[in-house]
């Protein structure tokens, strides 16, 4: 009988390691794969391969290359490395995210949390 039990706990822990115990989605933007999780200040979207960015203007223009992650607050704030503070909102066919010269349209997909406690639920484009 404990022979018994410790395969099932032991089987119990592959399925939870294969189907993954942790809150992540996939989500995707101007062909860009993101995972996504939440935490108590809200959304947190990171690339899930490198993506190169131009930072700057003119001869100051850099190429900065790397994982992104881009913030969405429940506040409607949003946050990304190289294009500082913006906006987001849902929609009806999705989410976007804004920035003075970014935008991230996350098309027919919606932000999902199991705790969704109002993680920007008021958040509506308008």
């Amino acid at each position: 009988m404990a022979a018994s039990r410790h395969r099932f706990f032991k089987i119990f822990a592959i399925v939870c390691l294969i189907f993954g115990a942790s809150e992540s989605f996939a989500y995707v933007s101007n062909g860009h794969e993101y995972e996504g999780s939440c935490n108590a200040d809200g959304y947190v979207l990171k690339s899930k391969y490198p993506v190169t960015r131009a930072s700057g203007t003119g001869y100051k223009t850099e190429y900065v290359s790397g994982i992104e992650k881009l913030y969405l607050g429940r506040t409607c704030d949003a946050y990304h490395e190289i294009y500082g503070s913006g906006q987001w909102c849902w929609a009806n066919g999705g989410f976007i995210a804004e920035f003075a010269d970014a935008r991230f349209p996350f098309a027919r997909q919606e932000l999902f949390c199991s705790s969704d406690d109002e993680l920007g639920l008021d958040c509506v484009c308008k």
